[in-house]
């Protein structure tokens, strides 16, 4: 999924945003003003513009209701650090799909712009799935819930999730988990693998679907079950 990033504050935007966005497996370009991103545009094109409502050379108000005139189907996310409840109304108002407070985590963004590119591919006419089991998007960047829930992974997250449930609810030993992501089996620590999947079990444990699909096999490593 290709995004561009509209912030003026560098640091916030090329060390925390973009690659953030990045390890969650989308295409991002950041800028930092109005006049980077048309000029941006002139070559590339995006799914998804994430914009903060001040920048140093036009309102995000103004951007959104021009981007809005340009295209109708593209995803528009205002980001501002505002309290204001008329800035919200505006914003929405003029174009924008979602308005976000800053700061944000950027797992939370990730799973909002997932959750948005799904809203806009329905309304194109794409039909909408209805899951019944645990099973990863079409991106394979999100987990899906049975009961919709959405969880964004991270790239190391991706490969230990694409392994468990490429097993069919078969145990996937150790070994095997720690080449999925590209390492070495007797060189790695195996401590860590564990500390990966406790982290991963506590995130998917937020879905409220009963049993954690992510489960531990005795003697072997652990196992993946789709359906609750």
């Amino acid at each position: 999924m290709r995004v561009a990033i509209v912030e003026d504050e560098e640091r916030f935007r090329e060390a925390v945003l973009v690659p953030g966005l990045c390890d969650f497996g989308f295409d991002v370009v950041g800028a930092g003003s109005a006049g980077e991103l048309y000029k941006i545009m002139l070559s590339r094109q995006f799914d998804i513009i994430v914009l903060d409502i001040g920048l140093p050379d036009d309102s995000g108000l103004n951007i959104v209701r021009h981007l809005r005139q340009l295209d109708a189907k593209i995803g528009l996310v205002m980001l501002t650090s505002s309290v204001e409840r008329q800035d919200c109304i505006q914003a929405l108002s003029d174009g924008a799909d979602m308005y976000l407070p800053k700061p944000m985590d950027v797992d939370v963004l990730a799973v909002t712009l997932r959750s948005l590119a799904r809203r806009l591919s329905a309304a194109s006419g794409a039909p909408p799935a209805a899951p019944s089991e645990w099973h990863l998007d079409t991106t394979g960047w999100c987990l899906v819930a049975p009961n919709g829930a959405i969880f964004a992974l991270t790239s190391t997250e991706r490969s230990i999730v694409n392994a468990l449930i490429g097993a069919d609810g078969s145990p996937v030993t150790r070994e095997a988990l720690i080449e999925a992501l590209g390492e070495d089996p007797f060189s790695f620590d195996h401590h860590r693998l564990d500390m990966l999947v406790y982290r991963l079990r506590r995130k998917l444990g937020d879905a409220n679907c009963g049993q954690n699909p992510l489960l531990t096999s005795r003697g072997t490593g652990y196992l993946f079950v789709k359906r609750p």
